[in-house]
């Protein structure tokens, strides 16, 4: 009997462990971010890319910090191009924002049209938690 009971009560630890979610589990893939074009800048030293992100949701709709580095680099016979930048997410409210952020190029060379790859790592922070993304290099088309 005792150790039925003791059974049924493990179970039931276990079952409601299973059932409720931990705390930060949900805040740990609450931010994402999605580039869907990357268009020359002038002079070809620089690179809008655009795009959508969501985080949160926070109570405020809005994070009490955070930023997402971004980066975009072609490689063409060998020589590798470069450009870097960051955006500031300003709502935090769990919806798809859309986003525009030029990328400055680092080292005078220039881009051309044609493939290439962007990276992203960044954090939010608010009420809920901390929220981190990072997206491995990703193909993207540079167009003009």
């Amino acid at each position: 009997m005792r150790r039925a009971a003791r059974t049924t009560v493990t179970v039931l630890l276990a079952l409601t462990a299973a059932l409720i979610p931990a705390t930060g589990a949900a805040a740990a893939t609450g931010l994402t971010v999605t580039a869907d074009t990357a268009t020359l800048g002038p002079q070809r030293t620089s690179v809008v890319l655009a795009g959508t992100y969501s985080c949160g949701p926070f109570a405020s709709g809005r994070p009490d910090r955070g930023v997402i580095d971004l980066t975009v680099q072609q490689t063409r016979m060998g020589d590798t191009v470069t450009a870097i930048g960051y955006l500031e997410p300003a709502v935090c409210d769990g919806s798809e924002q859309p986003f525009a952020v030029t990328l400055t190029g680092t080292g005078g060379k220039r881009f051309q049209r044609g493939a290439a790859t962007w990276t992203a790592s960044g954090y939010v922070e608010g009420d809920t938690g901390l929220q981190n993304v990072n997206v491995l290099p990703t193909p993207i088309v540079l167009t003009k």
